[in-house]
């Protein structure tokens, strides 16, 4: 019991002298206090107490560490129970690469790469009080070695050599390496190149002549610790004289570069020549002559007497050096006279063009039946425009006007031959028929039909139209009957077709199942023209839509069949479309109309698509086959150019646009256009009739906004505007979205030398295929 009170007197006691000393403390504060108080001294009896006496230790306190590898780290913090602290490196938080790195833990990672000094400092800073801190000094070490291989190696001028470098020591050090040559980094043209391949890799190129010494070193230095390197021995030895290509084909007029590698100093002047001619000329074909070691050939527009030719490089060197490479001129001519046919009245005259492809020589030799420009027996070959006919001197490009003889000739037709002077093995041909001023001629559209039965339901009907020429009298006497005489139909049997060319099929298919469809003249009898058609209650494809396409399109665009018989729905029980005999997903509205999507890995070349419609059944019943063409794609275009002396123009193509899906992946075409105002989100547009008037500026260019609103339109879409002057008119699309769906922003450059006149807008899809504003534009 006295124990116990003795331990509590003792704590009595121990709490008065705790509360004198406070009293004293106090008793000081307040003095000091009060003799700084006229001094501006900060602090009062209400202020917090002063910081603690905080002191942070780290152990161990130095310390030497392999690059990369690790070295742990503890703090000991004293005068806080708050004993949390931050770890830095060279005062960075957490470290860096460069000085190493340190974990909340203490745990400090050596940088892979030695550090400049090789020391740093790490640092533990007291959370609660962040002027305390600690530090330890730790040294980083290398004991990095590198080591090359191959260490040796032989290699000819201009070829090269792999090498592969390999780094190691203590820790992990950073194993890449940089190379040089000769104490250059990456070498030169001199000793060679050397140029990474990977983080320990790299690939020796030899100079195109050995250096003198012919020996180099190839070294791969350490990035950990660039005091550590090692080399390979490389000699350079004379390797063979060569052209690179040695052996080429080049179509005419197209180039082809060559490469020699004579074994020369660098900077030795190179001679080029053709058949030894130096830089050749336009028979044998041209080389660029710059001394240096490449050289441009240029194949000659006609295939040269001698072929293949070989060009020559050769360095007047002691001895000289030299080297060769063979070239073969190709020549993948064609040659197509337009039009091919056509119907001329004796003393009459028609134009004929030759186009050349793959030659920049265009000129042709023109023969009527073998006859060098004709005779007047046969017809003749005249300059264009000329009279009387005047037959060219000798090859030429471009159209001539054939002059039919005075009487038609016994050979009848004449063939009208066009050879190219690039190559006279090609040609293209177009036939000729020579007819009498008076002569009759009927065509029929369409010139075959299939066609439904008519029913108790309702006839089955399809129009025809005959077109007559050679006469004032267009008048046309139409009739039906079978096309095999004889056999087949007869009475209305085989339908009936009024006045106006409108035909009716009959309830029953004629066996055989061909119907002759006649449009007689009726100024010559003699003369008519037939259409076949065709009874059928089978799956029949009459119509597509598209019947071509561009090749390399970009986006899938619909294909809509027309025909009779078809099973509508999709699925099974539905007819399928097929591509090149295999069924795609096929929806049919209805028995004459089925759609599916031709995806543009159908069309990726030019070529033909087999169409072809399947009813349901095992096997199910297959339609006629139609082929879709895939045109090549192409931007060329062609000019109609009229003039007095020659008013018309035949055998021109006219591309006719349509708003349609015509390999498009949407339908395409303009609604509604006019001009725009304001900027941006300000802009404005104001519809109105066509043409939109643009006054053109009195001197330079100025920008100009109009809008075209339609369907389908996309700003990345080509947008441009047609003659006269066509492409004098700049054109940079974007969208208004904002405004109205499917509108289009176009800001047009019209300048002072842009011609005046009516323009027509030509939309160009993604996929080639275009939609046409006519009219849309007209420049004052």
């Amino acid at each position: 019991m006295r124990g116990a009170l003795a331990m509590r007197g003792g704590a009595a006691e121990m709490r008065m002298a705790r509360t004198w000393t406070r009293r004293i403390l106090l008793a000081a504060f307040v003095a000091l206090a009060g003799a700084l108080g006229g001094c501006g001294a900060v602090g009062s009896a209400g202020g917090p107490p002063p910081p603690p006496n905080v002191t942070v230790s780290v152990a161990p306190t130095s310390a030497m560490v392999f690059l990369g590898a690790t070295q742990a780290f503890a703090a000991t913090v004293t005068g806080t129970t708050d004993t949390r602290v931050t770890w830095s490196v060279n005062g960075v938080d957490g470290g860096n690469a460069t000085v190493g790195t340190i974990s909340s833990a203490g745990l400090y990672t050596a940088p892979g790469d030695l550090p400049l000094p090789a020391s740093v400092t790490v640092r533990a800073t007291s959370v609660a009080a962040p002027s305390a801190s600690g530090a330890a000094s730790v040294g980083i070490e290398s004991d990095v070695t590198v080591s090359v291989a191959p260490m040796a190696a032989t290699v000819m001028t201009g070829a090269a050599q792999g090498f592969t470098a390999s780094v190691s020591g203590s820790g992990h050090p950073d194993t890449r390496v940089t190379w040089s040559v000769d104490g250059v980094a990456g070498g030169n043209a001199t000793v060679g190149t050397v140029a990474s391949t990977g983080a320990d890799t790299a690939t020796y190129t030899a100079p195109s002549a050995p250096p003198s010494p012919p020996s180099v070193s190839v070294t791969a230095t350490s990035v950990a610790d660039g005091t550590k390197s090692a080399a390979a021995s490389v000699l350079i030895v004379c390797g063979a004289n060569m052209i690179s290509p040695a052996v080429a084909s080049v179509a005419l007029g197209q180039t082809q570069a060559f490469t020699a590698t004579l074994c020369v100093p660098p900077g030795t002047t190179i001679t080029w020549d053709v058949n030894g001619i130096v830089g050749g000329n336009a028979t044998l074909g041209t080389v660029t002559n710059n001394g240096g070691n490449t050289t441009t050939y240029t194949a000659p527009s006609s295939l040269p007497m001698n072929n293949p030719v070989t060009i020559d490089a050769t360095a007047q060197t002691s001895p000289p050096q030299s080297a060769s490479a063979t070239v073969t001129v190709v020549g993948d001519i064609t040659v197509t006279v337009m039009p091919p046919a056509a119907t001329v009245t004796v003393n009459q005259r028609q134009s004929f063009t030759a186009a050349v492809a793959n030659t920049p020589n265009q000129n042709v030799t023109w023969s009527v039946n073998g006859v060098v420009n004709g005779n007047t027996t046969v017809g003749q070959v005249c300059i264009t425009g000329s009279n009387p006919c005047t037959p060219p001197a000798g090859p030429q490009a471009g159209s001539v006007d054939y002059l039919a003889p005075g009487t038609v000739p016994a050979t009848n037709p004449v063939t009208l031959v066009a050879t190219s002077q690039a190559d006279p093995s090609q040609s293209g041909s177009a036939q000729v028929t020579i007819v009498n001023s008076q002569q009759v001629q009927v065509t029929i559209s369409p010139p075959y039909a299939f066609v439904v039965p008519s029913s108790n339901l309702g006839n089955s009907m399809l129009q025809f139209s005959a077109r007559v020429t050679g006469t004032s009298n267009l008048n046309v006497n139409w009739s039906a009957m079978t096309a095999v005489p004889g056999q087949g139909c007869s009475g209305n049997g085989c339908g009936t077709v009024d006045a106006n060319g409108l035909y009716t099929a009959p309830m029953n298919a004629p066996s055989p199942n061909a119907i002759a469809v006649t449009a007689t003249s009726q100024a010559d009898s003699s003369q008519s023209a037939t259409a076949i058609v065709a009874i059928t209650s089978g799956v029949v494809i009459q119509a597509m839509l598209p019947s071509s396409a561009t090749a390399g399109a970009v986006n899938s665009f619909d294909l809509l069949i027309e025909g009779f018989n078809f099973a509508p729905g999709s699925g099974e029980g539905a007819s399928a479309i097929l591509v090149n005999g295999t069924a795609r997903a096929t929806l049919c509205l209805d028995a004459g109309h089925c759609a599916t999507s031709i995806q543009p890995s159908d069309v990726a070349g030019p070529g033909a698509l087999t169409i072809e419609v399947q009813n349901p059944g095992t096997p199910g019943p297959l339609s006629n086959p139609v082929q879709l063409v895939v045109l090549p794609f192409t931007t060329a275009s062609d000019v109609i150019s009229l003039t007095n002396a020659q008013p018309t123009a035949l055998g021109k193509d006219i591309v006719v646009a349509e708003p349609t899906t015509a390999g498009s992946s949407a339908p395409i075409s303009v609604n509604f256009a006019g001009p725009v105002t304001g900027t941006g989100d300000n802009s404005t547009c104001t519809f109105q009739g066509s043409p939109i008037p643009v006054t053109r500026p009195p001197t330079g260019s100025e920008v100009v906004s109009i809008c075209v609103q339609g369907t389908g339109l996309d700003p990345s879409f080509l947008y441009a505007f047609s003659g006269p002057g066509a492409g004098d008119i700049g054109v940079v699309a974007s969208s208004l979205e904002n405004l109205y769906p499917n509108l289009i922003r176009l800001d047009l450059t019209i300048s002072s030398t842009t011609l005046a006149g009516v323009r027509t807008l030509f939309i160009t899809t993604l996929n080639n295929d275009q939609a046409v504003a006519s009219g849309l534009l007209e420049v004052k």
